[in-house]
């Protein structure tokens, strides 16, 4: 079990949005990209396309950031980060 902690930032590099999310299974990092579906479902944002190095660095740091750029669409934040929290 374990909980990614969401965080979406304004350009001025303030919080707008974080919740907690808690998941059952044991955390895996090539399923990175359906928890992320999780986390933009609930929040009705558009979901980041995940890319390996996005995968190697939360297996590495346990946090990983997603930028404008990693949106196919527009959101209507600057950036999002998720982080695992104990």
């Amino acid at each position: 079990m374990f909980k990614l902690w969401a965080k979406q930032y304004d350009g001025n590099h303030k919080i707008i949005k974080n919740d907690t999310f808690e998941f059952r299974q044991d955390f895996d990092a090539k399923y990175l990209s359906a928890y992320l579906q999780v986390v933009c479902n609930e929040w009705k944002t558009e979901t980041p396309i995940v890319l390996s190095n996005h995968i190697v660095y939360f297996d590495n740091f346990n946090h990983v950031k997603f930028t404008k750029s990693d949106f196919i669409d527009s959101v209507d934040f600057n950036y999002m980060t998720i982080q695992i929290i104990s």
